[in-house]
């Protein structure tokens, strides 16, 4: 028997459809190690990670399981399989999180294989099962180093930021530097100084068509804009034109690409008055039930397989 670990169980189902007999699915629930909750939980000295597994949780009365408990489940799993196929999300959490299985379950390198796909179909899984290969630990370093920037900032530059400004205040790791995108940009906003300059613009055929004054054999080299007033009046005061070139000729005009995670939250927020989190989540449910591609990549490639079904639709 073949054991696949996915992190969410919502995807179990629609897998072991596809998988069939010889094969069991199971789930870690996502993160089974993280950094300790009330410490750094980072050697600043060093820049190591001090992992412990996630403690169990009662949230509105209902009770979630630590990261030991999961794994425990997942090992009794593991008595009978031939090889532990870790499937983790397509993206360097996922790998991490696959690496922290691999450490937990004392998988050597011949225990394992790791697979990634960024849609639950019958081709997709058949074919990350083909391409399988070993966990890429510069994904798992980067999100070890993504980890530990949110502890450091967290825990190290907050405290600070709040005593200096005395008020409790919070920095972050991608906050922080948008923050200081907006105010760059709200001083160059400051800083701006607005020119008047004018232009023409003539409609023909009830508005169906329009020309705009070429302004350039009237500019001087001190100014990108027309700023005589009277000048542009003249123009516009113009009634009779000829036409010196015309041409026709054929555009193309290409669909919008498919979403990717911002575009989709932002549409969803202006169109449906979605909340990001809601919209997330029920993108996710999309994706476990095999309907999407997965939504936290910012490709916007289609497969060769969605776009035969998309031309024969």
């Amino acid at each position: 028997m073949n054991l696949m670990i996915v992190e969410s169980p919502n995807k179990i189902k629609k897998l072991n459809s596809i998988l069939g007999d010889g094969w069991k699915v199971t789930a870690s629930v996502g993160h089974i190690r993280d950094l300790p909750r009330k410490s750094l939980g980072v050697d600043t000295d060093r820049f190591e990670l001090d992992y412990e597994y996630i403690p169990s949780a009662t949230v509105n009365g209902r009770k979630y399981s630590g990261g030991a408990e999961r794994l425990a489940k997942i090992k009794k799993e593991m008595l009978n399989a031939n090889m532990i196929y870790i499937a983790t999300d397509p993206d360097r959490e996922g790998e991490a999180i696959a690496w922290h299985l691999k450490e937990c379950l004392a998988l050597n390198e011949d225990d394992y294989l790791r697979i990634t796909f960024d849609s639950i179909t019958d081709k997709a899984i058949k074919e990350s099962i083909a391409n399988a290969r070993k966990i890429d630990y510069s994904l798992v370093h980067a999100q070890e180093a993504r980890r530990a920037l949110d502890r450091c900032y967290g825990y190290m530059v907050s405290p600070l930021l709040s005593n200096l400004l005395g008020m409790s205040l919070s920095a972050g790791r991608v906050q922080s530097p948008a923050v200081r995108l907006v105010v760059d940009r709200e001083q160059q906003i400051s800083n701006f100084k607005k020119t008047n300059h004018f232009g023409a613009k003539v409609s023909f055929d009830d508005g169906i068509w329009s020309a705009e004054w070429n302004t350039k054999p009237y500019l001087t080299e001190d100014s990108d804009y027309i700023l005589d007033e009277d000048l542009a009046q003249k123009a516009a005061e113009c009634r009779e034109f000829r036409i010196s070139n015309s041409e026709n000729k054929t555009t193309k005009k290409s669909p919008p690409s498919p979403f990717s995670t911002s575009l989709l939250l932002q549409a969803a927020s202006v169109k449906l008055k979605l909340d990001p989190e809601v919209t997330a989540n029920l993108a996710q449910k999309l994706f476990e039930q095999g309907h999407i591609t997965y939504i936290r990549t910012d490709s916007v490639n289609f497969s060769d397989e969605s776009l035969a079904e998309i031309r024969s639709f």
